[in-house]
């Protein structure tokens, strides 16, 4: 029976972006999980809800994540949240995760980016889409 993966799957995307010298130039250690810590420094990055269902072929069985990673940052324009959302589906193409043992990685695929405007913040928000098979 298949296994979701989304815990495990979650512990590798945030230990892979933050020993990624191109994301720790831009945001340092700041990623998180789905809980931000209050007051954290810009920029910063927050793994989203993930969307976890079965994946099954004729060899093997896991998970199918669509997953999203949200980049903050400050203005003036969008071009600082621009370029942390490049480091960050940068960093992940490589489909090197540090996955648990027993788990392996059949894809990992950028979907897509969008910048929005955060005006709560004077700052910007990325939205990063990946969609993601793991198996066991």
């Amino acid at each position: 029976m298949a296994k979701d993966h989304s815990l495990a799957l979650r512990q590798a995307i945030v230990t892979a972006l933050r020993a990624d010298a191109g994301v720790s130039a831009i945001a340092g250690a700041r990623v998180y999980g789905m809980q931000v810590p209050d007051g954290a420094a810009w920029p910063f990055i927050r793994y989203g809800a993930p969307l976890t269902s079965i994946y099954e072929s004729s060899c093997s069985q896991g998970s199918d994540s669509d997953v999203t990673l949200h980049a903050f940052a400050k203005g003036p324009g969008e071009d600082d949240c621009a370029e942390l959302a490049a480091a960050v589906a940068d960093a992940l193409a490589s489909d090197n995760l540090p996955l648990a043992d027993g788990l392996g990685l059949v894809s990992l695929d950028w979907i897509s980016t969008q910048i929005l405007e955060y005006p709560e913040e004077d700052g910007f928000r990325a939205v990063i889409r990946f969609q993601i098979v793991t198996e066991e």
